[in-house]
């Protein structure tokens, strides 16, 4: 919002177009006396455009992995059927995958030029989709060329992030960066600002009436979010305008379930896509999972921070030595040690994201769409914290990995494009050494990942196979520092600040 004209025009921005007014339009919109009837202003639909188009960056010819045993994690399977290829072979064409095939029955020839990545002994499996993934993005409105909270997501097997609260002008910017191949980093979706009940300063969302709920949606959408944050609005009927607006607008309405039981059940009941952190209570009886499992609305009960006793982001930072974890090393030194140096301890019953994930499994097998969600908590291994703590509560390791793959992909209208290894989709892959599907404490031990066609190192982030590109190094790492444990320059060294999120 700013001024022209020695304050005779107001112009401001709306995602790409940039618009304005004449200030004494304004004036008919002022206090009315009695008896005037001029009409109030009409707002511009259009403006000057400032987007700039640029092509989407994705490689060229054939790739091909062999030998590795696939886990494909198709929808339509039983619940503990991973899809599995044991001789696996993935033909990928550009950033998207062509074929899967056994190779003990199928045999190809390929052109002079194909890739061929020997995966022998190793499993393969789709990129992990976190649902609930908040993170910084940029300082002020400054996005960086290379954020460490992204790579690190992408090292641990993180190809996809939706982050239902950020802030708008650094998240879509870094969107659009990954995107052009000029930030490597998961793929990222948000719904930029949330659309606030509370009078935050810079996030109250005031909502009188379905237009206002219907001007914040198309703000949001056009800036660059696929859904919109229904978040805390004090009135149902507010709540209720944002999700039809969101429906309007063919986005999806994420929403803030704010540990209230009544207030969950009224979101289940309007029709808002998703349920965003979990039904705060110990047990769900069959009223609430006949009723919740006959709707249309998804879970995602971000197990890292459950409602209703100690979570899953402490249980797993005193099970664990996070910062001596191999693949932990694209965090810096010091905020790694800070975050997992001193830890709550306390007896396995007092932590209760297990007695939400056994219940969000339940709501799973009525056919809800249940999903991780990391939070934001610790970039990468959080989203594993995710999986292993619906293992806790009982589901299998197939059912959990669908979780963060198929199902988490379904649930945010994705699973055209990812959550799964078939022909048409992205070639969005992790390449494990051990199998997860047998035991899911294995999600963590990951060799390489692949995003759009691009094999990447997880110790390094350097492209290998499919190209030469390298990672430039992080800022601990040029005063000398190594690994987790970093340099003495690092371990002084501040972290500064970045613009985060809340929910």
């Amino acid at each position: 919002l700013g001024w022209a004209n020695g304050g005779a025009t107001l112009f401001w921005s709306i995602g790409p177009s940039l618009q304005s007014a004449q200030v004494s339009d304004f004036f008919a919109a002022a206090p009315k006396a009695d008896g005037d009837t001029a009409k109030p202003i009409t707002p511009p639909t259009t403006g000057i455009a400032l987007g700039v188009t640029v092509q989407a960056a994705k490689p060229t010819g054939t790739t091909v992995i062999t030998g590795a045993r696939v886990l494909t994690m198709k929808a339509g399977l039983g619940a503990d059927d991973a899809g599995v290829i044991e001789n696996g072979m993935i033909v990928i064409e550009g950033d998207r995958i062509t074929g899967v095939h056994d190779a003990t029955v199928v045999k190809m020839a390929f052109p002079e030029g194909t890739r061929m990545i020997d995966a022998s002994g190793k499993t393969i499996m789709p990129g992990l989709v976190d649902a609930h993934a908040h993170g910084p993005y940029g300082v002020g409105d400054l996005i960086p060329q290379q954020n460490w909270t992204l790579l690190q997501d992408l090292a641990m097997g993180v190809t996809t992030v939706h982050n239902p609260s950020s802030q708008a002008s650094t998240v879509f910017a870094a969107a659009e960066r990954q995107r052009a191949g000029l930030t490597l980093a998961p793929r990222i979706f948000s719904t930029g600002e949330i659309i606030y009940g509370a009078k935050a300063p810079g996030v109250y969302a005031r909502i009188d009436s379905y237009d206002d709920a219907l001007a914040h949606v198309r703000r949001i959408k056009a800036q660059g979010g696929i859904s919109v944050k229904n978040y805390n609005q004090p009135r149902r009927e507010q709540r209720q305008m944002v999700a039809r607006a969101a429906a309007a607008e063919n986005m999806l309405v994420v929403a803030e379930g704010g540990s209230l039981f009544g207030m969950d059940m009224n979101l289940v009941a309007d029709g808002n896509s998703t349920l965003e952190h979990n039904v705060p209570v110990d047990v769900f009886y069959e009223d609430v999972l006949q009723f919740f499992g006959q709707s249309n609305s998804n879970y995602t009960p971000t197990l890292v921070v459950t409602y209703g006793g100690l979570a899953g982001d402490p249980y797993w930072r005193q099970a664990m030595d996070v910062f001596d974890h191999p693949l932990m090393i694209h965090t810096p030194p010091k905020a790694l040690l800070a975050e997992n140096g001193r830890r709550v301890k306390a007896p396995d019953w007092a932590f209760v994201d297990d007695n939400n994930a056994r219940e969000a499994r339940k709501l799973a097998q009525r056919g809800v769409k249940v999903s991780i969600g990391a939070h934001g908590q610790q970039a990468g291994i959080g989203a594993h914290w995710e999986l292993w703590s619906f293992a806790r509560g009982g589901m299998s390791a197939v059912e959990a990995l669908k979780a963060g793959t198929i199902t988490s992909a379904q649930s945010l209208g994705m699973a055209k494009d990812i959550g799964s290894i078939e022909p048409g989709k992205l070639a969005d892959l992790v390449i494990l050494s051990d199998d997860p599907s047998q035991d899911i404490a294995n999600s963590d031990n990951i060799e390489q990942v692949m995003l759009g066609g691009r094999l990447y190192d997880a110790a390094t982030l350097n492209e290998v196979g499919t190209g030469t590109a390298t990672r430039q190094p992080y800022w601990w790492e040029a005063h000398g520092g190594k690994g987790a444990g970093g340099s003495e320059h690092a371990t002084h060294e501040g972290r500064g600040h970045a613009d985060g999120d809340a929910g």
